[in-house]
């Protein structure tokens, strides 16, 4: 069981006892990601994930990640595109150490400019590393063609000339606005009392001021129209996809099953159609992304340029099919592929934290192991291929290339 507490400040602490381990996972979402950036701000939610690792006036860049190492402790850092997030391990009896060091690196960083330039020179080269992978440049080419401009559709690393224009004046004053405790969730999962943990939360962030903001959102509309995008490549990627779900629709879990029967495994229809009986590609998989009040699923693959067009017309009827015909040896495989891979992830204290963290970010309901595996068992291949009806509609469905044509 978990549990909550919300404290004056605005922050949401939640905890969950694993007795029978001896670590911790400790996490902080904040809602701060690219989707909340205004034109000309674009990456500096990442910028700031970066930044705050760079030292204070009481630590450096070296003595934060000295401290982490002398306490045993693994810390690590992303930015998505609604929130960032920062994750602890450790062995149990650091949990004080290592929250008193993350509190002092998070909330007072120093945002020197001989930092911030070097900092910008190193974003920039991620920027690049990107750049040069075609199928991460072809994952972020596709999401800002469907989405249409709106800024669930921008990169999360920002553009060259924004990453650029940062400064001290706008970083910090981005951190204000964004890293604050009204904006934060933090959850520990392990081997934790919950009145320990709320109170170490209190010692060390119950300080933290509220800056009395809230980020908006702006619904997104899709767009389905062609792309070809031309670049010197060895092999055309291919990205056809269309609008998904929002990540607490009541039909999740049949968006779940339902990818994992068209391309989440070696035994899925487009790896074995595809790849094993065609031999058109060597990797093939379907995925999908789900936001507050959105998402979106597609289908990657890459090719010779003269197979392009048998792959493309392999993987549209591979999506016809399912919505025809699925039997019940295959929903069954799927189900008990689907409930394996919870039921493993819920022996990890980092995943129970981060799912902690999210089920109170997207207000979505708490829900045990034993519920899951219930909503995932009643799942009927009538529903599935009905829901695959509806989601694979000919005239919304969007298809980029990426390579030589």
């Amino acid at each position: 069981m978990h549990s909550q507490k919300v404290f004056e400040n605005g922050l949401t602490a939640l905890s969950e006892e694993m007795a029978h381990v001896r670590s911790v996972s400790f996490g902080l979402l904040i809602k701060s990601g690219s989707r909340f950036e205004t034109p000309g701000l674009e990456g500096i939610s990442h910028f700031l994930e970066h930044m705050v690792f760079k030292g204070n006036e009481k630590l450096s860049a070296f003595q934060i990640a000295e401290g982490f190492d002398l306490l045993g402790a693994s810390i690590d850092a992303f930015t998505a595109k609604e929130y960032t997030c920062f994750y602890v391990k450790m062995v149990d009896d650091k949990l004080p150490e290592v929250m008193k060091l993350l509190s002092e690196m998070l909330l007072a960083p120093a945002f020197l400019e001989k930092e911030i330039e070097k900092e910008k020179g190193v974003v920039l080269e991620e920027i690049k590393m990107y750049l040069d992978t075609p199928d991460e440049f072809t994952f972020d080419a596709f999401l800002k063609g469907i989405y249409g401009g709106h800024s669930l559709g921008q990169p999360i690393l920002g553009f060259e000339n924004t990453v650029n224009s940062f400064n001290q004046k706008n970083t910090a004053a981005y951190y204000q606005k964004f890293f604050a405790p009204q904006n934060t969730i933090m959850a520990a999962a392990g081997n934790i009392k919950k009145e320990e943990f709320n109170a170490l939360v209190e010692k060390y962030f119950g300080g933290w001021h509220n800056s009395n903001f809230a980020p908006s959102l702006e619904a997104p509309s899709f767009v389905f129209a062609p792309e070809n995008i031309e670049r010197k490549l060895e092999q055309v990627h291919v990205c056809l996809g269309t609008e998904g779900l929002a990540f607490k629709h009541q039909d999740r879990y049949k968006f779940l099953v339902m990818n994992e029967i068209l391309g989440g495994s070696m035994s899925s229809r487009l790896f074995q159609e595809v790849r094993e009986k065609r031999g058109l590609c060597y990797a093939i998989s379907s995925m999908t992304e789900s936001h507050t009040d959105s998402g979106v699923f597609f289908v990657y693959a890459a090719t010779d340029k003269e197979k392009l067009q048998e792959l493309v017309e392999v993987i549209r009827a591979e999506l016809d099919k399912i919505q025809l015909n699925i039997t019940d040896k295959e929903l069954e495989r799927i189900k008990q592929q689907v409930k394996s891979g919870y039921i493993l992830s819920m022996e990890s204290s980092v995943n129970r934290m981060s799912r902690l963290i999210k089920q109170q970010y997207y207000r979505d309901r708490f829900m045990d192991l034993e519920g899951i595996m219930q909503e995932i068992e009643k799942i009927k291949k009538e529903d599935l291929m009905s829901f695959a009806e509806k989601l694979f509609v000919k005239d919304r469905m969007k298809l980029l290339t990426v390579g030589p044509t």
